[in-house]
């Protein structure tokens, strides 16, 4: 049977589509962070073009135990008006840096409450692309359950991803905070998103400026029961990055962690 491979839309643009120059950069930014040696749950990392956010997002993927075995990404929908959590059953998510295989869970989750598979809320998406090429570089043996992350009910979703999360399982939340602001207005909108994170406050996160916010939520019930702990490692915006200040977007590296 034909493998299904989900191919990389983003790369050669949003970052190299050269397998050198990609790993290189990658090990680049991993290298300069340090390995905290906590036991890390749940990570939040921005989804912009590599140059723009590749370091803040080092600062969660670092910290992913190596030998983790399952990866749930959640992701966000751009471009596309989704109700519910997209997951599509490919084989294989294809990257420069070679093949990442899907969990066996996909066919599972496929069944469970609010979950659909529409493939156009999937096509042109990034969120969750982007972080792919990081976890080839950082982890060994794994798979990934990539799940667009719609309008859901959090509470909800929350349970579902408890019931797919074990002791060698890590969600990474993809998310980006505020967009195209000024660079003082963005901080504070920023770190009324951050505090609300760190704080555990789902209640906040319908008023705060992400563009994840289901997936927010359904992350923050789930570290309420578990009892994770949480850690902002790194905060910046596009403005830090390029001379532009005038509209910037904001990035943040957060952990959840036992």
């Amino acid at each position: 049977m034909k493998e299904k491979i989900r191919r990389p839309v983003f790369s050669g643009t949003w970052y190299s589509d050269n397998p050198e120059t990609l790993a290189d950069e990658i090990d680049y930014y991993l290298g300069g962070v340090k390995q905290e040696g906590l036991k890390v749950r749940a990570v939040v990392v921005p989804h912009a073009g590599y140059m723009f956010s590749g370091q803040t997002a080092a600062c969660s993927f670092r910290q992913i135990p190596r030998g983790t075995k399952k990866v749930i990404i959640l992701g966000t929908s751009h471009r596309y008006a989704l109700r519910g959590a997209c997951v599509i059953a490919y084989d294989y998510y294809a990257t420069p840096l070679g093949k990442v295989k899907l969990s066996d869970d996909v066919e599972s989750f496929l069944g469970e409450k609010e979950v659909v598979s529409i493939p156009q809320a999937d096509t042109n998406e990034h969120s969750i692309e982007i972080e792919v090429p990081f976890l080839k570089r950082a982890l060994e043996d794994f798979s990934i359950l990539p799940v667009v992350v719609g309008s859901v009910d959090p509470v909800e979703f929350s349970r579902t991803l408890e019931k797919y999360t074990d002791e060698e399982t890590v969600i990474v939340v993809s998310v980006d905070l505020s967009h195209f602001h000024s660079y003082d207005t963005a901080v504070k909108l920023d770190k009324y998103s951050i505090d609300s994170i760190l704080n555990l406050k789902a209640e906040n996160i319908g008023s705060a400026e992400i563009d994840s916010p289901h997936a927010v939520e359904a992350v923050i019930h789930l570290a309420e029961r578990k009892k994770w702990k949480t850690r902002l490692l790194d905060y910046r915006n596009s403005g830090d990055v390029i001379s532009d200040r005038t509209s910037v977007v904001g990035y943040s590296s957060i952990i959840f962690y036992e």
